[in-house]
């Protein structure tokens, strides 16, 4: 649980640094922490687009 919660606050991180978020989700799959962090990223007012539709 550790790990996760440090990998958790690097990629929110890297969200906090990029201009805007692309999500690859191939298949348009998309995983439980990938959505939490589409949440924070649009939360900061970063542009989210996807490599394939929801």
């Amino acid at each position: 649980m550790e790990q996760e919660a440090m990998l958790d606050a690097l990629h929110r991180h890297k969200i906090d640094l990029a201009d805007r978020v692309l999500v690859v989700n191939s298949g348009g799959y998309l995983g439980e922490s990938t959505r939490s962090e589409i949440d924070y990223a649009r939360a900061s007012g970063k542009p989210v687009s996807f490599t394939e539709p929801q």
